[in-house]
């Protein structure tokens, strides 16, 4: 057995059970280059043979192309690690791989010739109704944005934090088409006990709460210029498994609460009594976070050749400055290359050129600091993490876990 199958994974200093990763093939090169020339290249992602970049069986949604399948019922598919930046969509996921996430067994299918979105509530001045038409031809805003569950990385801490296991792809990137909510709500009119803002997608398979709510504080939506009810995604429709045909996407915020399907958005003094979370209603905003998607875990190396590994990075929207690596399990740290910034929610590609030092299992780490001085954390906040501090655990430092041979 390689030592790959006998690794223990290290997220920051947590270690973390092998089984949760695929076992990694053998390598091969392009071209045909003898072994003196080859050891003069550098190797990259498509010169190697790389496990998936998920644990779980591979299988494909209608639309979507293979992925992780978390859980069948309900739907809950993770992005392969090698394919959150897009072929087709540079930086951005491409849409047949964005992740999916529900709660419920089945997925709602709204007709688009009967679709009605009813904007009001107890703290709207007026009411108002707009069909699908309405909204596409209003459609003017573009940006784009990380969706991330705060349950990242979940299935990689030992012990395991309760709920979905995902390991690295519970996260992706779009770019999104829509109406800004703050004008929407400019249309309505708001009363002076405006609040709070909560989005409705229909009834769920839930006796305890038929209908599933997310409630935003009004200020983080209607202050928002980017805030928008999405149409598009990538420039085409969204896929019903990411929410076809209304989605909520507010950039900078963790993405459980974008709203798929919006059928309501209701203005009103206090959250929503069906707002699904149960929790505090926060302005809910991403930690700034960092990851390596290519190579993919488990994937073997040969030794002394250097190799380029990619990764991504974003943050609220502050900005992302630096991105470092660690080759020694975070004593010490080197800088990277950032690519060219897409937008201030769009997560920031970069790239490093590596050499390792010896054979067998080799880890190598990345953090990202944000404009405004945040720097990811290494390990969880033990205490938040007893407290249900879930996005604590996402926003961790997950290592990459190569075998050089």
């Amino acid at each position: 057995m390689s030592s790959v199958n006998r690794r223990r994974l290290l997220i920051g200093g947590i270690a973390v059970p092998a089984a949760a990763l695929m076992a990694g093939g053998g390598y091969r090169l392009f071209g045909g280059a003898d072994t003196a020339s080859a050891a003069d290249s550098v190797l990259r992602a498509g010169d190697l043979k790389m496990p998936p970049g998920t644990p779980f069986r591979l299988v494909a949604l209608s639309g979507k192309g293979p992925m992780g399948q978390t859980y069948d019922r309900p739907p809950n598919y993770e992005t392969p690690a090698e394919r959150l930046i897009g072929r087709e969509n540079y930086p951005y996921t491409d849409n047949d791989y964005y992740y999916v996430r529900y709660r419920e067994a089945t997925v709602l299918q709204l007709n688009p010739d009967n679709y009605r979105l009813t904007i009001g509530g107890a703290s709207a001045a007026n009411e108002i109704t707009l069909s699908l038409d309405d909204l596409q031809a209003r459609a003017t805003t573009t940006v784009g944005a990380v969706g991330m569950c705060s349950g990242e990385g979940r299935g990689l801490h030992h012990p395991m934090i309760p709920g979905m296991p995902w390991t690295k792809g519970d996260l992706s990137c779009a770019e999104w088409t829509g109406v800004r909510i703050s004008d929407l709500l400019k249309e309505v009119g708001l009363k002076d006990d405006a609040k709070y803002a909560s989005f409705g997608a229909g009834r769920q398979l839930s006796l305890t709460k038929p209908e599933y709510w997310r409630t935003y504080p009004l200020a983080s939506v209607q202050q928002n210029p980017d805030a928008i009810l999405a149409v598009k995604m990538n420039g085409e429709d969204i896929p019903l498994w990411n929410g076809y045909p209304v989605r909520l996407v507010v950039p900078g915020t963790w993405a459980p609460t974008w709203t798929k399907q919006v059928v309501s958005l209701e203005i009103a003094a206090t959250p929503h009594p069906m707002e699904w979370s149960g929790r505090p209603i926060t302005p809910n905003k991403l930690s700034v976070f960092s990851m390596i998607s290519t190579p993919t875990d488990g994937t073997r190396i040969p030794f002394g050749r250097k190799v380029e590994i990619t990764g991504v990075a974003f943050d609220d929207g502050s900005g992302i400055t630096k991105v470092e690596i660690s080759q020694d399990d975070g004593r010490t740290w080197q800088p990277v290359t950032l690519d060219r910034s897409y937008g201030k929610y769009t997560w920031r590609v970069w790239r490093a050129q590596i050499g390792f030092s010896g054979r067998g299992e080799q880890r190598v780490l990345s953090r990202a600091t944000s404009a405004d001085g945040k720097v990811q954390p290494l390990e969880p906040d033990p205490e938040k993490l007893a407290n249900g501090g879930r996005k604590e655990t996402a926003s961790r430092t997950f290592a990459a876990v190569y075998e050089v041979v």
